[in-house]
């Protein structure tokens, strides 16, 4: 199968069983026996004991619940006891293994495990094993069922995804045979692991057992996966100490290392990582009905038309967030930054950072990307950068648009997106890049009413929905050769309420300011584009434009200009020849502005 299997298709099929818990004969504890809808005892091999999803819904009161049925190319994954059921919150290795897999996850019945399902086949007899990070994993294709509870876990698909490379990789490192890709070893690991072997724990803030782990992943892929090579080449490092004889500790570590399969994942090896919600942010929320901004685990974005100023506010911003001052109203904790800038060459670098006024210890934390990284994708080289930089909480991709070779093309974009999901995930870490956005004419230079929505970055709609935090930033003026005028900023999140503010330089600071007060028109040409502006202002997307007289102008004036809305993309005209607004900047507190006079006649 390649096309997903949706979950509601899934439940039409004859494969659902009802289960209750029952005392087994020589089992200690209480067994999930399946059962058909008659109230007979089910078969998970014997098809004619199924049914339907809404066939065993209907009499599950009877029962303790229901259960899905693997075959026919549906297999599933249990990880028992991986997560807390009162906070949801998933251990690393289990929350490693839920990301790679990227199909339909849910929480098991008693809320301290999940299953996952997918299409595909695994390589051999179904098998079951105690695993890191979880009391046992359990994978099968055939012969067995899974308990359905229909809780999804929201940051997973919501289908069925076609997932034989993932699944197959997964078995053979449970079953414990060594995979087949031939693993290359990243160019900036003989310099970690020379820090490493000598003992020096400061790329890990000095923790030991982070650097115990990380060290482990890199014997772990040399020596291919060996335990005993892993645990004899470790006593000879010079991070070798006493903790390292308790043998739980010892085997812990070295699994966790083994676990982590070709990608070393730097984590402490005693936090619970979230898996359901977020509840980090970079920027704490303002009220308890605003969000915070670029939660940790996320991909967020910061749009504008080129001259914005997008790369010297995120990075004004990250000096405020390393420091854990307040930015703009907001409370910061101290966390530490990476920035990824795309340039030409050395040189060409040095005059960006020169341009943009960047102290010493600023350039410290900007990394060149060069064109042969370029070439490798963002994904891949922030790969490398999370696992050279593992103090950082937030990496700044700037310019992401320009990495792909397509940024209009949804599927390329949701790709793109998808990867750098995962990525900010399983490091949890805020991944935040800087798109660009269409220029627009304003009204006679001047348009304070700015507010762009969620699609309006440059391209492929997949920018927004596929993002949390969005930050459009617009310039009130539209002289190019004035910096010093005001830009209106809508930090857009994805439930709490948007804000809007305006900031311009003052004495070289980038400061809050009012909102600036529109620019009279003083001529007739400016008639329609008045008319215009109020229109797109006072209405909503989607909504039906009808005239009042509010809005400045006669109705045969208002309606003349709606049609130009037609024609120029922020309207359309409906079968009920009622005009309908398309695009906008809705906000209908805004001042509506006058029609200038007609010059008279001498």
């Amino acid at each position: 199968m390649s096309k997903p299997l949706t979950i509601d298709e899934l439940k039409l099929q004859k494969r659902w069983v009802l289960w209750r818990l029952v005392k087994v004969e020589g089992k200690d504890r209480l067994t999930k026996v399946p059962f058909q809808i008659n109230g007979r005892k089910a078969s998970d091999t014997n098809p004619g004991t199924w049914s339907t999803y809404a066939e065993c819904k209907a009499v599950e009161s009877q029962f303790d619940g229901v259960g899905v049925v693997l075959c026919d190319g549906v297999w599933g994954v249990d990880l028992d006891e991986c997560c807390d059921a009162a906070t949801g919150k998933f251990t690393p290795e289990s929350r490693e293994i839920v990301i790679a897999l990227d199909s339909y996850s849910e929480f098991s019945p008693s809320g301290t495990g999940c299953h996952v399902l997918g299409l595909g086949t695994i390589p051999g007899p179904g098998t079951k094993k105690p695993w890191p990070g979880a009391k046992a994993i359990e994978i099968y294709d055939k012969a067995r069922y899974f308990t359905f509870t229909g809780r999804h876990l929201s940051k997973t698909p919501a289908d069925l995804l076609a997932r034989q490379a993932q699944v197959e990789s997964l078995y053979l490192r449970v079953k414990g045979a060594k995979a087949s890709l031939v693993v290359k070893a990243r160019p900036d690991e003989d310099a970690r692991y020379k820090k490493l072997w000598a003992g020096d724990k400061s790329d890990y803030k000095d923790d030991a057992s982070a650097a115990d782990l990380a060290l482990c992943c890199i014997l772990a892929r040399r020596f291919n996966n060996n335990p005993f090579k892993i645990d004899n080449e470790f006593r000879n490092s010079g991070l070798y100490r006493e903790k390292w004889e308790r043998e739980d500790y010892r085997v812990r570590t070295i699994l966790k290392a083994i676990g982590a399969g070709q990608v070393p994942v730097f984590y402490d090896a005693e936090e619970l990582i979230e898996d359901d919600g977020v509840d980090e942010y970079l920027v704490e929320k303002l009220t308890k009905d605003h969000e915070g901004w670029f939660p940790l685990g996320d991909v967020s974005l910061v749009g504008g038309s080129s001259g914005t100023g997008k790369t010297y506010w995120m990075m004004t911003l990250f000096e405020k967030i390393r420091h854990g001052v307040e930015a703009w109203g907001h409370v910061t904790k101290a966390r530490d930054y990476r920035v990824l800038m795309l340039d030409r060459g050395a040189k060409a670098m040095r005059r960006t950072l020169d341009k943009l006024g960047l102290s010493a210890e600023v350039r410290k934390r900007v990394i060149r990307v060069t064109g042969a990284q370029q070439i490798a994708g963002p994904v891949a080289v922030l790969t490398e950068a999370t696992e050279s930089e593992p103090g950082a909480s937030a990496f700044f991709i700037e310019g992401l648009d320009l990495w792909l070779k397509e940024a209009n093309k949804m599927n390329e974009v949701a790709t793109a997106l998808d990867e750098l999901q995962r990525l900010a995930t399983r490091r949890n870490v805020a991944i935040i890049a800087s798109v660009g956005s269409a220029k627009e004419k304003t009204m006679n230079g001047r348009d304070t009413e700015r507010y762009h929505g969620r699609d309006t970055l440059f391209g492929s709609v997949a920018w927004g929905r596929k993002s949390e935090t969005i930050v459009l930033i617009s310039k009130t003026d539209n002289d190019p050769l004035n910096d010093d005028c005001p830009r209106q900023y809508s930090i857009l999140v994805r439930n709490g309420r948007s804000e809007h503010f305006w900031m311009a330089f003052e004495n070289g600071e980038l400061r809050m300011v009012d909102r600036p007060e529109p620019k009279e028109p003083d001529n007739r040409r400016d008639r329609g584009n008045v008319v215009k502006l109020n229109i797109k202002t006072h209405f909503k997307v989607g909504e039906r434009i009808d005239y009042s007289p509010d809005l400045g102008a006669s109705d045969k004036t208002f309606y003349k200009y709606a049609k130009e809305l037609v024609a120029e993309g922020f309207a359309e005209k409906r079968m009920d020849g009622r005009f309908y607004l398309i695009r906008g900047y809705y906000a209908r507190d805004s001042v509506v502005l006058p029609l200038p006079q007609k010059k008279k006649k001498d």
